[in-house]
């Protein structure tokens, strides 16, 4: 027994060979002279070149179904192959270069090589296009073939031509919205899913895109009203019931938003995505018995996350039970060290058990943790703040607690020097912050060291002349 691409060859040489035995054949009977056969009226000559072309369309058009039924069946390096080494013959004529292009591109297509498919079927539509043909079909393979390599802006004009064509097309109207979706083209998106619901009011996933166009437009309510038709079409849907409960929360309906949790995890009972929200909206009503509950359900669904184990943690103290607590805040630290609130709650945890040398010493991290953080910059710029505003005790307490959090953080004190420089007469005090600058900044910042430098330089004289008067007051 032959196997697929044996019979398929097979077919294909027969095909070959019957169409090259029909051009090889002779225009006259009986093996008539040459001079016989000159003498041939006009109108015999022309019929003789009529039957040839005939002979080739015919034999191209058999070439043209064998590919094709090669390609039905599944052999697409074979038909590749095969018109690959026929695409420069001059004998094919149009409507079979066409088909054998449009072959191509299907057949690259399903070899997943679209950028191949792409020139194919470009070629079948300049083909088509030169004979008035419709290129219906090879539009909407262009357009396929450009969705499969991310290149949504060709993939919309591609659908578009396809429309043009067909409006009532819904398959294509889809794609075209599908790929402005893709584009974050959300205007154009919108116009699609908004046509699309109307043609199909029941398609909940319709709904449900408009309703994300709606949110990326900032159309808050609309996309609201859109997620709950779409909800009530597919309330089976996890990302529809986690968008609609999330636009529910963001308008302070926390009761709806768990509503909506409720009635699609009587279908997802498995989904953790839902029951995190169902918890975090009990936590958030400071139900703080089911939150608990909901995050043990989240755990057990798969989500093992630092922040799930973290909550627990979190409901367990503010019930105080606090040894309860501890698996969990510790099992959230191994997971994520960098949360300062983890910290923060396993000090508290163990100073109400009675652990203080572990307890300092969480609670010194978290000090540590915030300090390194946005806390400190926030400090430092609300320093700048009040001391351009005059408000001269409001910055030193500023920039003074900054130092406090980041004693490491030199540059607080050229800032807290320039504040003394500035504002008081005793110059003493910014003496003291330039020269702890210096000391602290080597090398560093070299524009502030020359400043502050200098500063020292000039501040000489008054610094004597400050110590000589408060040697004379003794």
């Amino acid at each position: 027994m032959l196997n697929l691409h044996g019979r398929l060859w097979l077919l294909l040489t027969c095909v070959l060979v019957s169409a090259g035995c029909v051009a090889s054949s002779p225009n006259h009977t009986g093996g008539a002279s040459p001079e016989r056969a000159a003498s041939t009226p006009d109108s015999t000559r022309s019929a003789s070149v009529d039957r040839d072309t005939t002979r080739r369309s015919s034999g191209s058009d058999r070439t043209v179904q064998t590919l094709r039924a090669a390609y039905r069946e599944g052999a697409y390096d074979a038909v590749v192959r095969r018109i690959r080494s026929r695409e420069r013959d001059d004998s094919l004529h149009s409507s079979a270069s066409q088909a054998l292009h449009v072959l191509l591109g299907r057949a690259e297509q399903a070899r997943g090589r679209h950028t191949a498919a792409i020139d194919a079927l470009r070629a079948a539509r300049r083909v088509a296009g030169d004979k008035g043909r419709s290129t219906v079909a090879i539009d909407r393979a262009l357009g396929d073939s450009y969705a499969a390599l991310y290149r949504w802006r060709k993939a919309a004009s591609a659908f578009e031509r396809v429309l043009d064509a067909r409006p009532d097309d819904r398959a294509a109207r889809q794609a075209l919205a599908e790929a402005h979706r893709r584009a974050r083209a959300w205007p154009e998106a919108r116009v699609q899913y908004a046509q699309l619901v109307r043609a199909d009011a029941s398609n909940g996933r319709w709904w449900a895109r408009l309703g994300q166009c709606n949110v990326a437009l900032n159309q808050t309510e609309r996309a609201r009203r859109h997620f709950m038709e779409a909800h009530r079409r597919v309330p089976q849907s996890a990302e529809v019931a986690l968008s609609l409960s999330r636009l529910h929360r963001t308008g302070g309906d926390r009761e709806a938003a768990r509503r909506v949790v409720d009635t699609t995890l009587t279908y997802q009972s498995g989904d953790p995505r839902l029951w995190r929200r169902r918890a975090d909206l009990a936590f958030e009503r400071e139900n703080l018995k089911r939150a608990r509950r909901a995050y043990v359900r989240t755990l057990a669904a798969g989500d093992s996350s630092a922040t799930v184990y973290r909550r627990i943690g979190l409901v367990d103290v503010r019930r105080q039970q606090y040894a309860r607590a501890l698996p969990f805040l510790r099992q959230s630290l191994r997971r994520d060290s960098s949360h300062a609130r983890t910290t923060l709650y396993l000090g508290v945890t163990y100073l109400r058990l009675d652990s203080l040398r572990r307890a300092s010493t969480y609670l010194q991290r978290t000090i540590d943790q915030e300090a390194n953080g946005p806390i400190t910059k926030a400090l430092e710029h609300h320093g700048a703040t009040h001391s351009r505003r005059g408000t001269v005790s409001a910055a030193l307490e500023a920039y003074k607690t900054a130092l406090r959090l980041r004693p490491g953080r030199a540059e607080l004190y050229f800032r807290l020097a320039t504040v003394y420089d500035e504002h008081y007469r005793d110059k003493a005090p910014a003496a003291r912050y330039y020269r702890q600058f210096l000391r602290a900044h080597e090398g560093a910042l070299p524009e502030l060291r020359r400043y502050a430098t200098s500063r020292l330089k000039a501040l000489r004289p008054t610094l004597h002349m400050q110590q000589g008067s408060a040697s004379s007051n003794e």
